[in-house]
């Protein structure tokens, strides 16, 4: 039998190898459309769910180590808490901000120092702070200055000496030019 007399109405008919071979090629475009449609999407999706399960298995592990220190956490906290509360009581307050200025000069003429200028610098504001800088020029000898740089470093508020400069003046003294600032909490202290 040739292929051209083959009845496609009647494949019953045909001979055995010819039905075989049709169904065959029938089957495989059955199962490859079925692929393609049906389970390669699935697979697609497969994939992706497998990428989320590890980015969770990850998130999880994370999570899981955090909760594992919980407790060493939150005494670090409360150890941190303390620290800066701390260190929040050592910044002066808006009041205390203009008695510095008296104390810095208090220091500077109890050291021996004479003063030529002493002003307030530009207040700059900052993220969680307020910056308050004080512009001072003393002259004195060598010992004077560096007993009322420790005075400064000894007063209980935070003062930071910036910006220093020293230069020669007449009869062995030097005058010191710097910038002492401090800082003010912006909220509310506990």
């Amino acid at each position: 039998m040739d292929l051209n007399e083959l009845d496609f109405e009647n494949v019953g008919s045909w001979p055995a190898l010819y039905r075989s071979v049709f169904i065959a090629v029938f089957c495989l475009l059955i199962s490859g459309a079925f692929f393609y449609y049906v389970t390669s999407p699935q697979l697609d999706k497969l994939k992706m769910e497998e990428k989320t399960e590890i980015t969770l298995k990850d998130y999880f592990k994370a999570k899981a180590a955090l909760s594992a220190n919980l407790e060493a956490y939150r005494a670090q906290m409360v150890e941190i808490n303390v620290i800066f509360d701390g260190l929040l009581n050592k910044l002066p307050s808006k009041k205390e901000v203009a008695s510095l200025l008296d104390d810095i000069s208090f220091i500077g003429s109890n050291n021996g120092l004479q003063f030529k200028s002493i002003n307030w610098g530009v207040i700059k504001d900052q993220e969680m702070s307020v910056e308050v800088p004080i512009s001072i020029q003393v002259v004195g000898s060598y010992q004077e200055l560096g007993k009322f740089a420790a005075d400064i470093a000894a007063l209980p508020r935070i003062v930071i000496l910036d910006n220093i400069k020293l230069v020669k003046g007449g009869q062995g003294s030097l005058i010191l030019n710097v910038i002492a600032k401090t800082y003010r909490y912006k909220g509310n202290k506990k």
